[in-house]
């Protein structure tokens, strides 16, 4: 498969993933607004019957009592044809009026238990076969003496979101085949001058198998014509030069052990090839796969060698011609889907829209011709302005009522403007007439529809599609950069590392090259088998040179020796080489992270809406139990990761973690009590430890230590944007699937997350030995650090207890606990509170690089810190004075920026102290003391925050938290700057 269609379809794989899961978010949306809209209509009915019965309820006595009943059920029926069923009951359930022949039977227990945790006295019930929505009666006192019951069959519904979901399905069709389109010819123009360069591979290749090449490279000194390669023409132009240099030094080997009696295959022979060459051609052993190659030097190969490939500019110049235009395509056909899907939304919403506007018109005429029909004269309606002002307080979707007689005699609210423009007839305006005694028109009724109500129902669906379009991109960069990688940039990086050893005379390795490639990317692999057959045929001529010595004495083993040393033919076998990525652990991270990230929106109102055995401990408490219990299990399972990793590897320790993280994600999903919830959280805080420090150690050793820093960031980069992508659609997902179901996605993502890792990463990726037992128990007994030893420093002990404290305790009992459960109380939607909470990441993402770069020569780190402390606790006093949701994502984003601006700084002073004022101790017992306490205080935090918050309320909570900040970052200004004075002060003196 050539490179071109290799890229394409792994492109518009991803193509088709994204808009796939924006269009299946889309239905899901489409149908829960319009099945909200349709309950909202039902209870507006449900109101208006209920209003009936106030009379009566207001005198003391049951809604039994009413002898109109069947009347005022006929009339509220007639209103919206739609309803199938009206029904009246009592306080305990009991049907006491309707409009069917049911009375008497006793509504379900889900029903009652609905109508008594709702929030208002409108509610709403649906379920399999119709819709219901419900209205809560009460007497003069308060009290709940009843409700109506209201009822229509989803059938509507039902056609009303198949349709959505065909027309969603075409325009998404329509969509991948212009995009899908668009990019092949994209990348047939980007990837020419490339497939011209692996065409000249391809030359090469042949050039290699038929003896060697002829003639001189080209080098940069040659006219433009003959470097029409595009972004590969440097990287061609010194991978031929190594190739040449690399066969003259075979050549030269190959002489020199001829010279000694060594037998070489000579150059273009294809006949009779050894097991050790056949074993070149196929990628495998005698033993299996060469993956799996032990130190053996009796098999094919000897042994497995591993090599870290940095992050080269080939990779990097790839990427630049390539990334943008993908995600500039991946987005550009987001948003045009997303134009098209609100298009149909609105189509689909105008409808019930209009079913809205015409029952409320309705009613207000009812009322109104009520009055007309007792002999009141229309232009005498006492109090018809009050009335109407009522009406569009209690229905927002209606954003003006008039009563006119040919000109206006009553009106409230504001009409829109398109109702004057002069090419709308006067019937074109929602009217409702007036009739005399004798059925004459005497006036109307002017309704006219709220824009922004009907634009507010529109946000969600707007802001969540924003959300996802933002979270797929992030996912597709991360697949696209995968993809680009094992598509050209590491085969190409494994030959060009193959080239230059031999090319310094190195023959010690070979590398594994797949025989099925074809198109472009097989010349590499070509080339890479030529140059790993030159390394088996020197060590097979050395060794059959080594038996001709040994017949003929001593004779030739100096020269022979000399050989050896000088083209690395050590043992009698080749070694494998074996390249380890950063790439190769990107997706599984990215995966891992969104997957433990997802409920963060919503878990501390999932455990509240648990059965509690618990009931001896604070409600509070109890709620933030499975956060402590996860909190515990990433403190206790950290130290564990890096043994565990050198005994196990790091795929395979990833692997572990995953399975009982999957496992524990199922288990929430059927979890009904606390205790339940709290075990399986603590389960997925064990495994998210052990997943992401694998990740993040196999970076640390299998990348360049020059090139740590950068690799580092953008392992941070990757982790953070699973965190950022996990919150923002856990927020959704539950608001559109539920959220038990969300933690069925999570146990998904940790499942994909598994098989990535199983294809991306080697099986080991040290050639270092694995670790013996007893030295892995050694070490984790030692592995806690004493963390009395480092607070003897005055400083050190005012940035755990003034910084580094303060900002986990924010972190986890303010972002990770009161943000889901205070922007619950007041009123937001579990979406809501996902878009809050992805402000914190972001904010991380953008802060937490860009901080050292605006601030290096203006703060020192300690000044960055206390700045940072500072604005998180500033930040959260907002939301303390004035609780909103608006100060709430004040507060959130304040607290991501302050976060971002510590979390490194606070380190790098950990190291100056333990660099100065803790020599004695070493950094690592410094570094450990600051994470362990740091960790271990906040859960204590956590839990304290969280009964404080039950006893006083969620905003003395974060107002507490908001002074440990300031007061935290105040104690550390005056301890370091203090002592910076002080120091200043004695110099000045003794001057």
């Amino acid at each position: 498969m050539s490179l071109l269609w290799r890229n394409w379809i792994a492109f518009v794989a991803v193509l088709a993933t994204v808009l796939s899961v924006l269009g299946f978010l889309a239905v899901l949306q489409h149908d829960v607004i319009l099945a909200r809209l349709i309950q909202e209509r039902l209870t507006v009915i449900a109101e208006t019957t209920a209003s009936s019965f106030r009379s009566v309820v207001n005198l003391g006595l049951p809604i039994s009592t009413v002898r109109n009943a069947r009347d005022v059920l006929a009339r509220a029926r007639e209103i919206d044809p739609d309803v199938t069923a009206i029904q009246v009951f009592n306080p305990t359930g009991i049907v006491v009026h309707t409009t069917h022949e049911s009375r008497g039977r006793q509504l379900s227990r889900q029903l009652l238990q609905v109508q008594s945790l709702s929030k208002s006295d409108r509610w709403s019930a649906p379920n399999d076969t119709e819709m219901q929505a419900g209205f809560t009666i009460r007497n003069a006192a308060g009290e709940a003496v009843g409700g109506v019951l209201v009822s229509a069959s989803n059938q509507d519904f039902e056609a009303r979101s198949k349709a959505m979901t065909l027309r969603i399905a075409i325009d998404s069709a329509v969509v991948f085949a212009i995009a899908a389109l668009i990019s092949f010819l994209i990348l047939r123009v980007k990837l020419g001058g490339a497939m011209r360069g692996l065409a000249k591979l391809h030359s090469l290749s042949q050039r290699f198998a038929s003896g060697g090449p002829t003639g001189r490279p080209a080098g940069p000194e040659d006219p433009p014509g003959q470097l029409r390669f595009g972004f590969m023409s440097a990287e061609i132009v010194r991978l031929e030069t190594l190739l040449q240099e690399a066969h003259r030094r075979f050549q030269d080997a190959r002489s020199q052990l001829g010279a000694l009696g060594g037998k070489v295959e000579p150059d273009g022979a294809t006949d009779a090839k050894p097991e050790a060459l056949e074993s070149v051609e196929t990628g495998r052993t005698a033993s299996g796969p060469v993956t799996s190659v032990a130190s053996n030097g009796k098999k094919d190969f000897d042994g497995v060698a591993v090599a870290s490939v940095p992050e080269t500019s080939f990779a990097r110049v790839f990427a630049r011609h390539l990334t943008p235009w993908a995600v500039a395509l991946v987005l550009g056909s987001a948003l045009l889907l997303g134009y098209l899907i609100q298009q149909d939304v609105t189509r689909s919403f105008e409808p019930e829209l209009a079913a809205r506007t015409k029952l409320i018109g309705n009613i207000a005429n009812r009322n109104v011709q009520r009055a007309v029909s007792a002999g009141v004269p229309l232009e005498q309606l006492v109090g018809a302005e009050h009335y109407f002002g009522d009406l569009l307080r209690n229905f927002p979707e209606i954003s003006y009522f008039g009563v006119a007689t040919g000109r206006i005699i009553y009106e409230a609210g504001t009409r829109q403007k398109s109702v004057f423009a002069p090419e709308r007839s006067r019937k074109d305006v929602p009217t409702f007439p007036i009739l005399a005694s004798d059925g004459t028109q005497i006036g109307y009724i002017i309704v006219d529809a709220n824009p922004a109500f009907f634009a507010l129902q529109f946000r969600d669906l707007l802001l969540d599609f924003g959300v996802v379009v933002l979270v797929v991109i992030l996912l597709a960069f991360q697949v696209i950069v995968v993809v680009m990688s094992r598509s050209l940039t590491a085969p190409f990086v494994r030959l060009q590392h193959l080239a230059a050893l031999q090319a310094e005379g190195d023959f010690s390795k070979i590398i594994a090259a797949k025989s099925w490639s074809a198109g472009g990317v097989r010349a590499i692999d070509q080339l890479s088998r030529l140059l790993s057959r030159q390394a088996v045929q020197l060590h097979l001529a050395l060794e059959s040179a080594s038996q001709a010595i040994g017949r003929s004495g001593n004779a030739g083993a100096a020269a022979l020796e000399r050989i050896r040393k000088s083209f690395h033919l050590h043992g009698s076998r080749p070694r494998f080489l074996q390249f380890s990525y950063l790439n190769d652990v990107r997706l599984p991270l990215f995966l891992f992270a969104a997957a433990d990230e997802l409920p963060l929106a919503f878990f501390p109102i999932f455990t509240r809406a648990a059965e509690n055995p618990l009931t001896w401990l604070d409600p509070g408490v109890v709620i933030s139990l499975p956060l402590a219990g996860y909190l515990v299990a990433i403190v206790l399972g950290s130290p564990f990761a890096r043994p565990l990793a050198q005994r196990f590897g790091h795929r395979n320790l990833l692997l572990c973690a995953a399975l009982p993280t999957l496992l524990a994600h199922l288990g929430l999903y059927f979890s009904s009590n606390v205790v339940e919830i709290v075990c399986f959280r603590t389960v997925t805080g064990f495994g998210y430890a052990l997943a992401t420090l694998a990740c993040q150690d196999y970076v640390l050793d299998v990348v360049p230590a020059n090139q740590r820093n950068r690799s580092l960031g953008l392992f941070t980069a990757a982790w953070y944007s699973g965190i950022f992508a996990g919150t923002a659609m856990g927020g959704v997902l539950a608001d559109r699937l539920g959220q038990s179901e969300v933690f069925a996605v999570s146990a998904l993502l940790v499942l994909v997350s598994g098989i990535m890792a199983f294809r991306l990463m080697p099986a080991r990726a040290t050639a270092s030995p694995a670790p013996h037992p007893e030295g892995i128990r050694k070490q984790l007994s030692s592995i806690w650090p004493s963390i009395r030893q480092p607070l003897r420093s005055r400083r050190f002990a005012a940035l755990v207890f003034g910084i580094a404290i303060p900002s986990n305790v924010l972190l986890q009992a303010f972002i990770s606990f009161l943000v889901a459960l205070q922007l619950d109380h007041l009123g937001a939607s579990t979406a809501d509170t996902g878009r809050i909470l992805m402000t914190y990441f972001l904010a991380i993402v953008f802060v937490g690089p860009l901080a050292p770069q605006l601030f290096e020569h203006r703060l020192s780190p300690s000044a960055a810190a206390v700045t940072g402390a500072l604005i998180a606790g500033l930040c959260l006093c907002a939301v303390a004075v004035w609780p909103s949701p608006w100060t709430m994502l004040v507060a959130v984003a304040g607290a991501g920026i302050g976060h971002g601006m510590v979390r490194d700084p606070q380190v790098v002073v950990a190291m100056e102290i333990a660099e100065n004022e803790l020599e004695d101790l070493g950094p690592n017992v410094v570094l450990g003391a600051l994470r362990t306490l740091e960790r271990g205080v906040s859960i204590v935090g956590l839990i304290v925050m969280a009964a404080l918050a039950s006893l006083a309320g969620f905003g003395h909570a974060i107002a507490v938290i908001a002074a440990l900040s300031l007061l935290g970052a105040a104690l550390f200004a005056f301890v370091s700057f203090g002592r910076f004075f002080s120091s200043r002060s004695r110099r000045t003196g003794g001057n």
